[in-house]
């Protein structure tokens, strides 16, 4: 990344396959990197407002190109195919709803270093926040449909090598387990099993784990009679959810599967061993080609010293970045 200062211009460029990101709106683009909590410390020390808003309207619009786009990557390959695990378009919505989710989309924001640009203010143990990295990702793609005045061919370009990225991320897992709701998937297995009664609670409390620093987490706990008792923390509730419905239909199958064995069922064990292998097919599977290629990566990655003769002795990209931003709200 390069941050190019002309008096009141910012340019900033990412090379991502050999296709930029150029912003030269300096609104957008430090709209795009500010989180709310910088916008209200900043109005709380300055005593005035903080001059370029906050990214919150950016996070939805990021949200839906990304969903877009991700509908419009597989719909070019020719999915859904009746002849393929992805035979209809709520295959498509399910398969997204798992891919594009809160924890992938952090985890590719770390591998572009966003997590060094993220403006959030003194609480700095939130540049690691999975929400706030996701939701700058989603900010920055929105700033960039926007600034680039709504080349939805420019963005396709940009997008499609995160889609890939996120896709990778999914390869590991079934097909079937991807597309599957761990909740329904779990009551519908239970209420086969007219003596089975799942009770689940969920608590929220402070964790005071994270370096010191206290965050909200949810811990659900999942008990079905004298057979499963799970517990699982997280700071989103609905994935905690999830993570904790799907290991218990994991194990409940693990436990059906045993009990068949012991009982010399072998045609049974048969079948549903047969029915598990066609299960693992995944989505690289479908797709039939790699994923994902090291090349296609972009980073915000360190600038150097004389890139920037605006700010020196400055520690960290985030604070140049901040420096530079300083400039235009004074």
């Amino acid at each position: 990344m390069v941050f190019l200062y002309n008096q009141k211009t910012i340019l900033l460029f990412i090379k991502m396959n050999n296709k930029i990101f150029l912003f030269q709106n300096t609104n957008t683009l430090a709209q795009a990197l500010t989180n709310k909590i910088h916008e209200l410390e900043y109005q709380s020390k300055k005593g005035t407002k903080y001059p370029f808003g906050n990214n919150e309207e950016f996070v939805g619009i990021g949200q839906m190109i990304l969903e877009f786009f991700f509908s419009d990557y597989l719909i070019q390959r020719g999915y859904p195919n009746k002849e393929t695990q992805i035979k209809k378009s709520s295959d498509l919505v399910l398969l997204r709803q798992r891919l594009l989710s809160e924890r992938n989309l952090a985890d590719i924001a770390i591998s572009y270093k966003i997590d060094n640009i993220v403006q959030v203010g003194n609480q700095i143990n939130l540049k690691k926040n999975p929400k706030i990295l996701a939701e700058t990702l989603k900010s920055i793609i929105a700033a960039q449909y926007y600034d680039s005045g709504y080349d939805l061919d420019h963005l396709r370009e940009v997008v499609q090598p995160i889609l890939k990225q996120v896709l990778d991320k999914g390869q590991a897992v079934p097909l079937v387990e991807l597309k599957q709701n761990p909740k329904s998937a779990f009551l519908e297995f239970v209420n086969s099993c007219t003596n089975l009664k799942p009770k689940v609670s969920v608590e929220w409390k402070k964790d005071a784990s994270q370096n010191g620093n206290p965050i909200n987490v949810y811990q659900v706990q999942l008990e079905l009679n004298n057979l499963l008792l799970i517990k699982r923390e997280g700071i989103n509730k609905r994935n905690t959810e999830q993570l904790v419905y799907r290991e218990a239909l994991k194990r409940l199958k693990q436990i059906q599967l045993n009990q068949s064995y012991s009982q010399g069922s072998q045609n049974q064990s048969t079948k549903t061993q047969d029915k598990e292998s066609a299960e693992e097919i995944t989505i690289l599977d479908e797709l039939e080609t790699s994923i994902i290629d090291s090349s296609q990566f972009f980073q915000f990655s360190d600038l150097r010293d004389n890139d920037l003769s605006l700010v020196e002795n400055q520690g960290t990209l985030g604070q140049k970045v901040e420096t530079l931003l300083e400039q235009f709200a004074l």
